[in-house]
């Protein structure tokens, strides 16, 4: 057990059904405008616009398309120029909501794009916001309600960057299951295997501490039985679960890091159109295997990994001798989850990639040490 550790969450967060209906009471008094950052069809923020319009606030409106690159945030921003909302809602799934982490801050310091905010000094960045940002969660994901940072790709470069700082906390989260319900099955899919991944890698992260042992202890076995329930039963009930998984998920990598499924993901994610999720769940089942057969056995990380294999095992019972994950890749199989050849990934990009992931931020809190053979075999088998 590390014996000094800190964590931090200043965002208030409403979590069970049906709390996004008190959103209007939640707004400030005062407020006469309200900046609404949604997803681009709108579908599933058309609740909380519903809520909106029957209130006597002035309502702008920005969409997202995808996940956030310098290039939307710029856009967006262009959208609002000169003027300053009250409050600021962003409703969608994670890369809606960290869209409007950096709005949010950059309005509040009147910064004017992308650029601006990069070169803030850290006094800045960890300066609360005077903009009342509420951040409505309508994917079980991320988590991204309750972290203090916002993933954005920069194209020209092939890559994600990740701006940090207590400034772009969310000040309110409403976590309201019934929002995730409607989402489409590959939406559900991708941001559920996103949440389970960051759940286990939370929980064997080199860097996990007694408080993110305790968040994910707590939930590391509930999210894959209700990721299938929802997508091979249609028991959308177990939509509560899979949202408490990805609320706590949040909380928990912000407090002890991730593994090496996120490090190649954000490689991957920022040199080629492949959605997080997706690639999170693509490569989960082959890291814990590795992961497994590099800790030393009888090791805490070992009893950990082992744990985790045997849970997923019991789940979807395997499918070839010797691959106690095999059952988990075939379920991903015939949910249609792409394989990174899917994604315009060719055979001669896996060495930089495998390269490239090892060194990643994420990758350095990975359960155990992977060489660069490791990075490559886990990258060919999930090719």
């Amino acid at each position: 057990m590390k014996t000094a550790f800190t964590y931090s969450c200043p965002t208030q967060v409403h979590f069970g059904v049906g709390v996004s209906k008190t959103l209007s009471s939640l707004l400030p008094m005062e407020a006469e405008s309200i900046l609404l950052i949604r997803g681009q069809s709108g579908q599933a923020s058309a609740p909380i616009l519903e809520l909106l319009n029957k209130t006597r606030f002035s309502i702008m409106e920005v969409s997202c398309d995808g996940e956030p690159t310098v290039e939307s945030i710029n856009a967006a921003m262009g959208v609002v120029k000169g003027r300053r909302p009250n409050a600021i809602i962003s409703c969608g799934g994670g890369a809606v909501i960290d869209v409007g982490k950096v709005i949010c801050f950059a309005l509040a310091n009147n910064l004017h794009n992308y650029d601006d905010v990069t070169k803030v000094s850290p006094v800045q960045m960890n300066t609360q916001c005077e903009i009342i940002h509420i951040a409505i969660p309508t994917t079980a994901g991320t988590g991204a309600e309750v972290t203090a940072n916002a993933v954005i790709g920069v194209p020209d470069k092939g890559a994600k960057i990740s701006l940090r700082g207590r400034g772009i906390f969310p000040t309110v989260a409403l976590i309201d299951p019934d929002l995730m319900r409607n989402a489409p099955r590959s939406v559900i899919l991708h941001a559920g295997m996103d949440a389970v991944t960051q759940i286990l890698e939370s929980y064997t992260s080199n860097a996990a501490t007694p408080f993110s042992d305790a968040l994910t202890s707590s939930v590391r076995f509930l999210g894959l039985p209700a990721l299938k329930k929802i997508l091979d039963d249609g028991d959308t009930t177990a939509m509560n679960n899979l949202a408490w998984v990805s609320h706590l998920s949040g909380l928990a990598l912000a407090n002890s890091g991730l593994g090496a499924a996120h490090g190649l993901a954000s490689v991957i994610g920022g040199r080629f159109k492949a959605p997080h999720g997706a690639l999170c769940g693509r490569l989960l089942p082959l890291i814990l295997e590795k992961n497994l057969t590099c800790a030393p056995i009888g090791s805490d990380i070992h009893l950990k990994l082992s744990s985790c294999i045997n849970h997923i095992e019991s789940v979807f019972p395997i499918t070839q001798k010797n691959s106690p994950m095999s059952g988990l890749t075939t379920w991903l199989d015939t949910q249609g989850l792409p394989r990174l050849a899917d994604w315009s990934v060719t055979k001669d990009d896996l060495v930089s990639i495998a390269d490239q992931g090892m060194l990643a931020s994420s990758s350095q809190k990975n359960a155990v040490p992977l060489n660069s053979a490791d990075y490559l075999d886990i990258c060919q088998n999930a090719f």
